[in-house]
This record gives structure tokens, C-alpha cells and sequence, in this order.
């Protein structure tokens, strides 16, 4: 389970394994792209406006994942202090937000057979790497997530529509899902031991609301 900082850890993650990748290849490195700054997050609007070579990994969509939504909440790490003499009660916290994130990859290259270089061997890579296990080293930040890289399989049209909403030229260009990724809720309710029961039954209905 992870913070909300996961998201941004997710993008993070996919820029450090395709520059691995590439900086040991002599046929990317240094001819399209040469430092892991030329990996970059912006929408495609904004990166073609610099006419450096480019990878846009842009996160244009977020869905929630509906099959994960009725998990059942789990204890919560930190319990509250008992007093003496009282029930032994547990704190549980709400089941997590289970995310899809869609990413958008779009070379951004001065020749067009450079351009399909560059984008096949994205698409290796990432086929390579289709459960990417993301750990945070740093002890302040909760972040441990199994992602699973996914190819979508959109239409040109489709592909076309995302285009025309930035009002920038088709370009070629193709598209991850990244499943799935957790944000911890911060809400914590109070379950108590069950330690009475007392069942009757009645045919009054009334009788049985009061």
C-alpha cells in the first residue's frame, strides 16, 4: 500500500527503467536521447515546442479500479492506547483507492525513422518490464506497489480524439495502462469484540423497530 505520493512515484519508475535501457545502448544513446532529463512528464503541447529530442511520457487519464473497490478494510498500523478494564477494541482503516493510470508515449524526434527507433525500443522495454515491484528506499514515505504494465489497445480515432483535445497535430504515438496503484485512505473507524448477542423474533414488524 502507498501514500499518495505513488503517483508520482509510478511516473518516476517508468522514467528510471527506459533510461537504464537506454544509456546502454549504443543506437539511442547518445544519437536521440542522451540524459534521463530528455525523458520528460509534460503533455505533448508543451514538448513540441522545444525542438529537442524527446520521450513524453504523459499521464493524461486516471480511472479508479472498480474490482478492487469492495475490498473489505484491513487493521490499521498504529492501534489506539486501551485503557484498563475496557473491551479490546481495534482500529481499522478504509480499503485503499485502487488507481489505473494511462500513459501516452510520444517520441519526439527530428527524423522520422529515428522516431520509430526510438518508440520500438520504448516498447520492449516496457513489454520486458511488464511487473515493475516499486519500493521507496526513503523510511518517511509509504510506498510499495506490483504494478502491471499493460499495451492499450486504442483505435486511431481514439488516439485521434486525445490529439484534437490538445489541438496539436496527430503524431504517432501509443498508449500504457499501469495497473494497479494504491492510495491508503486516511480514515479510521473503531470495531469492537462482539462479547453479547441477544436475537429475538417477532411477526410485528413495528415491534421489531422499536
Amino acid at each position: 500500500m502507498s501514500n499518495y505520493e505513488v503517483v508520482s512515484a509510478v511516473s518516476e519508475a517508468l522514467r528510471r527503467i527506459l533510461w537504464d535501457e537506454f544509456s546502454a545502448d549504443s543506437n539511442i544513446v547518445p544519437q536521440f536521447i542522451n540524459s534521463m532529463q530528455r525523458i520528460v512528464f509534460s503533455n505533448p503541447t508543451e514538448t513540441a515546442r522545444n525542438s529537442d529530442n524527446k520521450l513524453s511520457l504523459w499521464l493524461y487519464q486516471i480511472t479508479e479500479n472498480e474490482h478492487m473497490k469492495n475490498q473489505p478494510p484491513a487493521r490499521a498500523r498504529q492501534q489506539p492506547p486501551q485503557p484498563p478494564g475496557s473491551n479490546s477494541r481495534e482500529a481499522l482503516q478504509e480499503t485503499p483507492m485502487a488507481l489505473n493510470l494511462y500513459f501516452l508515449v510520444t517520441p519526439f524526434v527530428t527524423a522520422g525513422q529515428a522516431e520509430h527507433m526510438l518508440l520500438g525500443k520504448t516498447m520492449q522495454v516496457l513489454y520486458d518490464n511488464a511487473t515493475i515491484f516499486l519500493r521507496d528506499p526513503n523510511p518517511n514515505r509509504t510506498l510499495a506497489e506490483e504494478l502491471r504494465v499493460v499495451f492499450c489497445r486504442m483505435s486511431l480515432e481514439e488516439l485521434t480524439r486525445i490529439w484534437e483535445a490538445l489541438r496539436e497535430p496527430y503524431r504517432l504515438s501509443v498508449c500504457y495502462l499501469i495497473r494497479i496503484t494504491h492510495i491508503d485512505s486516511r480514515r479510521i473507524t473503531d470495531a469492537g469484540r462482539v462479547i453479547e448477542r441477544d436475537a429475538s423474533f417477532n411477526s410485528d414488524p413495528e415491534s421489531i423497530a422499536g
